[in-house]
């Protein structure tokens, strides 16, 4: 049990008249009433777009301006359409001396495109084998889907789950990535609801913004890439 003291219970006493005085000042300057709770606004305020977002919500150019963008951040982009995705994949893989592959998809045919590969002598993993969680430090490349492009910054947004691992996106030196146009969005503004009815309003705890192949600099600023992540990062847009 604490004894307070009528030293200690005096500087209680200060340190709570000095706090008042702070939040009373706060409220003086924003021009609320000395005492009592602040008034709630009759409204959010409004977004200043202009000042805000580089890029417009709904902009028609927003998949030019992501390709663009994620082309400066050093990433290999192709755009191409649902027919010819195999065709794009066999390209970026014959650029490369890669044996396995580590298969990745959400939302895209992901048996299909693993068939095609196996056909051609690719080793395939899938992130739902047994052991892939060792498997995948194994392979020399990994193809994976997304979540969403930001057009503002050619940036990509994944999240893991129990069906997508975080690991296919980290840790195997070639990713191809398969971005299919309509998930381009302008910016996270408009991003952050999708991830909300996506996940049901439950975020993950994992949410990752790639802006390229991993990097890193020394102290005399000398730029090295892929040394803790993907040394070539490939996306593959699809109309």
């Amino acid at each position: 049990m604490t004894m307070m003291t009528p030293d200690s219970q005096g500087s209680s006493e200060r340190n709570k008249a000095k706090r008042l005085e702070f939040l009373t000042s706060v409220r003086h300057a924003l021009g609320h009433s000395a005492v009592g709770p602040a008034p709630a606004p009759d409204a959010r305020p409004e977004i200043q777009e202009k000042l805000l977002r580089q890029v417009p919500a709904g902009d028609p150019r927003r998949v030019e301006r992501w390709i663009q963008q994620a082309r400066a951040n050093g990433m290999t982009v192709t755009r191409t359409n649902t027919d010819a995705i195999q065709a794009a994949i066999d390209e970026l893989l014959a650029t490369r001396n890669v044996k396995s592959i580590m298969m990745n998809l959400a939302d895209l045919p992901e048996d299909v495109i693993a068939g095609h590969l196996q056909a051609k002598g690719y080793r395939i993993d899938l992130w739902t084998d047994p052991n892939c969680e060792n498997l995948v430090f194994q392979c020399d490349a990994g193809i994976t889907d997304c979540r969403y492009g930001l057009a503002d910054t050619g940036a990509l947004m994944v999240w893991s789950d129990p069906g997508f691992g975080r690991s296919t996106t980290l840790t195997i030196p070639l990713h191809i990535v398969l971005l299919p146009a309509v998930r381009i969005v302008a910016d996270m503004i408009d991003a952050l609801p999708h991830v909300l009815r996506d996940t049901g309003g439950r975020m993950s705890s994992n949410v990752v913004i790639i802006n390229g192949p991993s990097k890193t600099a020394d102290i005399e600023m000398n730029l090295v890439t892929g040394v803790h992540g993907p040394k070539y990062l490939c996306v593959i847009v699809i109309d």
